[in-house]
């Protein structure tokens, strides 16, 4: 009845056929023994196409074969456990590697008849290997110093790693149940939509300012990038607290524009604010005033109590002179003992005689040095906009001359350009 329905009368043809298309290697194999007794090795009496593919093998080469002569470097415990499944007819399964053909099979051995087991194998190399690359991902995302956050297109949070939550204050599960847009600040918003088109097209890298739990933000550079991952479209944001490189472009930038002892504007920037407060005069047609000063007898400081004590000097006549000015006033150091002083939208002399005065009044305050008082004087120039000259050089050199004038009178006081 076998033979008839299910063989069609020929047993040894449908089952090869059967075994053939099988997609996954099928080896039959026969127990050799040691004197009729003991286990030694086993031969090989059939294989399947899939079994040759898969292990780059014939039939022809290798069926009536001990397996020592096909894989000789083959593990002795690999041989008892097999011919243990064919004597006491108990099947195993477990997953074993090939390093000559660095492919990892889940094998099912098992046994028809005692002396004869079957093997089965199931390429899994792929699968391991996607677990190798899942495991290295994730030790790889766990412990990255920048914040990666997995996002829907919504912007809802997918996961998120642990510098993520130590960056932005949130537990794991409460970034879950967040989106994006609840990390970046208000004042960003207004370019989020146009960001995350870019990051699906091709991708983006762009810098935002992020928002902590507790209400603080701090600077990010975000590299975002939307791929297909199961099926499901993800943006991947890797983001990067730039913090420190802000405070140190800040820093550079600082140094660029001030004087690094006497913390006010150098010459450079004084000079880029003049031009400015220039072509702002001409625009509107106001007044501004140019004072020019520097210490009297500042070589004799130098000289008599050291250079330090003349940076001492410099230093107190730069906080002085913050504080003798107003709001809307620029200053800045020329350079040695040279300071300048612009008065911006003034109405005529007396606004800058107002600011001379209390400058030189603020700045003749004794200076404490080495358990004494350092007295400081200084003599001031200035020159008026437009009367004096429109133009920037002009004005600085008439400050200058009338600076001098002030010296020949004996200094710690101040005078105008074109004295009569």
């Amino acid at each position: 009845m076998f033979k008839r329905y299910i063989c069609n009368g020929d047993c040894e043809t449908y089952f090869s056929n059967l075994f053939n298309s099988m997609e996954e290697g099928f080896m039959l194999n026969e127990v050799i023994y040691e004197n009729n007794k003991f286990p030694i090795s086993f031969k090989i009496l059939e294989l399947n196409n899939y079994f040759e593919s898969m292990f780059g093998v014939s039939k022809e080469n290798i069926i009536g074969k001990t397996i020592n002569e096909v894989y000789p470097e083959i593990n002795l415990k690999w041989i008892n456990a097999c011919c243990g499944v064919a004597l006491s007819g108990k099947g195993i399964h477990k997953n074993i590697y090939f390093k000559t053909l660095d492919k990892h099979f889940k094998v099912n051995i098992l046994s028809p008849i005692k002396g004869q087991f079957i093997i089965l194998f199931n390429d899994i190399t792929e699968i391991i290997k996607a677990n190798d690359v899942l495991k290295k991902h994730f030790i790889l995302f766990e412990n990255a110093k920048d914040i990666i956050l997995y996002l829907r297109l919504d912007g809802s949070i997918v996961d998120a790693n642990k510098t993520a939550i130590e960056k932005y204050g949130y537990s794991h599960a409460e970034l879950l149940n967040m989106k994006l847009q609840q990390l970046r600040h208000p004042l960003t918003m207004e370019s989020y939509e146009e960001q995350m088109e870019i990051s699906d097209l091709e991708g983006i890298v762009y810098e935002c300012i992020n928002v902590r739990k507790d209400g603080s933000s701090f600077p990010v550079e975000v590299s975002s990038q939307t791929s297909e991952i199961s099926g499901e479209l993800l943006r991947i944001h890797i983001i990067r607290d730039i913090t420190e490189r802000k405070q140190a472009e800040e820093k550079i930038r600082y140094l660029a524009n001030y004087d690094s002892l006497t913390d006010i504007p150098n010459r450079g920037f004084l000079m880029q604010q003049f031009d400015e407060t220039l072509e702002q005069a001409k625009r509107t047609k106001t007044k501004f005033a140019v004072m020019l000063f520097d210490v009297d007898k500042f070589k004799a400081i130098n000289d008599v109590y050291g250079h330090n004590a003349g940076d001492e000097v410099l230093r107190n006549i730069a906080r002085r002179l913050k504080e003798a000015v107003r709001v809307s006033d620029i200053i800045g150091r020329l350079g040695g003992d040279e300071f300048l002083v612009i008065l911006p939208f003034i109405k005529d002399k007396e606004d800058s005689i107002m600011v001379a005065n209390r400058i030189v009044e603020y700045v003749a305050k004794p200076i404490k040095w080495n358990n004494g008082n350092l007295n400081v004087y200084i003599s001031i120039g200035i020159a008026i906009y437009p009367e004096d000259s429109e133009n920037m050089e002009a004005l600085i050199h008439n400050a200058d001359s009338a600076m001098y004038y002030t010296k020949q009178k004996g200094g710690n006081a101040y005078s105008f350009f074109n004295i009569n």
